[in-house]
């Protein structure tokens, strides 16, 4: 059960006429009306839906959730990216872990989301690294372009 908490919110007297206005030809009470608009208005402050949030949280571990999160919602052209960066890596590294985390490259201050693999232990570092070279021929190098050079893959 949610808990109710009480909000005063003070508007001009325009606001209010159109407010009392709107409600009329709604048939609903201002109160009413005056919190759906705002339930609205917060819902729409994240581009990221709760089914975003949902379908990346069962693919990858986040490391630094609210960073991830906020970085998304900041650049969400992402979420798709990584939706199919998964399949693609899935097909090269079907066990591996992956990980979201946001990073900042302190030479360069340059924020990136990174989707990391954790490397199979039955590799060793270069056999592993020609793998994720098929995954770079095969896909990411046309894709990658769609980051925006926000977004990178590598391993943990």
């Amino acid at each position: 059960m949610s808990e109710a908490n009480t909000l005063t919110i003070q508007i001009s007297g325009d606001d209010s006429l159109r407010l009392a206005a709107e409600a009329k030809r709604r048939q609903i009470d201002a109160d009413t009306l005056a919190q759906m608009l705002l339930h609205d208005s917060l819902t729409k402050l994240s581009p990221l839906s709760p089914t975003d949030i949902e379908s990346l949280e069962k693919l990858y571990t986040f490391q630094g959730k609210t960073e991830v999160l906020q970085f998304l919602d900041k650049y969400p052209f992402l979420v798709p990216l990584v939706l199919e960066a998964h399949q693609h890596i899935r097909r090269h590294f079907p066990d591996s872990p992956l990980y979201l985390q946001h990073i900042t490259d302190p030479e360069y201050d340059h924020p990136q989301l990174a989707v990391y693999i954790d490397r199979p232990k039955e590799l060793n570092a270069e056999e592993a690294i020609d793998i994720l070279e098929g995954i770079d021929d095969e896909w990411w190098i046309d894709a990658e372009t769609r980051s925006q050079d926000k977004m990178f893959i590598g391993f943990y």
